[in-house]
């Protein structure tokens, strides 16, 4: 019987002990990150022209520039474990729209980034949200400046997607590369209101502070997949044609049904009762009277959660409706704070496809 020779025989345990080794390098880059960092970066990208009448508007390449503060969740709460260890921060960006009529924008912005893959050594690919308060220095005027019929007032929400990748030469900082979408817009608190949509690509450079951290990476217990009810009141006030007109008010009374079935998601179905005194408005106007402007609507639902924040995404259709003019489809988009005692603060955008119909500022209640 043959020998086996010295390379062979030690040749498994080296293997093994090499698997071992990179294992263990790769579970490092995921159990430790910096507390903290600071970057910028800079866009350069155009104007969306979702409207037929923007070519005045769009007069060249918008540039931009921001500047952000992050701090890195370390698995802490369960939720911070289910989307990978995100990172959350304030980003404020000053646009220069390029067009006179249109001037400058600046945005401050809190957001949230989620990575959509696990995170390597070297890269990482995130998502971000943003939202936030927006500030357009020149706005729509009937006398001065009314071609711009997208923005009629100076404060906006504003609010940002970005699809990034973190390349980590060295451990101290990082270098960005990024397409972004950017969107002001005053929800028809004032019109017009068509809304700015900034598309772009950016680079930047992310610098890390403090010493490394370790992250908990310990197992939590299973969720509680029951269902839940919630009743929500919100509304705030809108404009209608002509410009420069009074406001009027708008608000919807919703139930809704939701069934956690994940970690990050819940499904579910409701119903609106929505008020809207513009609907009267503009009956008026073609000769028609109606005594109450309202419509009931049904929705199919999804929820996001992160945390106590959750981030409601409806799509619904009218059964009954005064008003035949809007699509019959109608779309929701929101975000929701779950205080103490089952209730929630909610800001929420009630939208016709692109076109915004009203904001709803309001409280939620949750049944268990």
């Amino acid at each position: 019987m043959m020998k086996q020779k010295p390379v062979q025989k030690y040749m498994k345990p080296i293997l093994t002990l090499c698997v071992l080794f990179i294992f263990t390098c790769s579970l490092q880059a995921q159990i430790s990150t910096y507390p903290a960092a600071i970057g910028f970066r800079f866009h350069y990208g155009f104007i969306y022209q979702h409207k037929k009448d923007m070519d005045q508007l769009v007069t060249g390449h918008i540039p931009a520039f921001e500047v952000y503060y992050r701090r890195n969740f370390t698995g802490k709460r369960e939720w911070e474990k289910f989307y990978r260890f995100p990172n959350s921060g304030t980003a404020i960006q000053y646009i220069r729209f390029n067009n006179p009529m249109l001037g400058n924008g600046l945005a401050v912005m809190p957001y949230i980034s989620f990575p959509i893959l696990p995170k390597s050594k070297h890269s990482e690919l995130h998502f971000r949200l943003a939202s936030g308060v927006g500030y357009a220095s020149k706005t729509f005027d009937l006398d001065k400046n009314r071609k711009n019929t997208v923005i009629s007032s100076h404060f906006n929400a504003a609010f940002n997607f970005l699809l990034q990748y973190h390349w980590k030469p060295f451990s101290g900082a990082e270098l960005l590369t990024a397409i972004s979408f950017t969107h002001f817009s005053n929800g028809a608190y004032k019109i017009p209101n068509a809304g700015i949509n900034v598309v772009g690509a950016n680079v930047g450079l992310n610098i890390n502070l403090g010493d490394k951290v370790s992250v908990n990476n310990n197992s939590f217990p299973i969720l509680n997949r029951d269902w839940r009810y919630v009743v929500s009141l919100g509304g705030f006030a809108k404009e209608t044609e002509p410009v420069n007109r009074k406001k009027f008010a708008a608000f919807s009374l919703s139930g809704n049904a939701l069934k956690r079935i994940s970690a990050k998601s819940s499904f579910g179905a409701g119903l609106d009762f929505m008020y809207d005194a513009t609907i009267r408005e503009k009956l008026e106007q073609k000769g028609d009277h109606i005594d109450l402007p309202a419509r009931v609507g049904v929705t199919a639902d999804y929820e996001l959660h992160v945390g106590k924040v959750t981030f409601p995404i409806q799509q619904g259709f009218y059964v009954i409706d005064t008003y035949k003019d809007d699509p019959i489809f109608y779309q929701r988009i929101g975000m929701r704070y779950h205080m103490m005692h089952n209730w929630s603060l909610q800001i929420c955008l009630k939208t016709h496809f692109a076109k915004a119909d009203y904001a709803e500022f309001g409280v939620g209640y949750y049944i268990r």
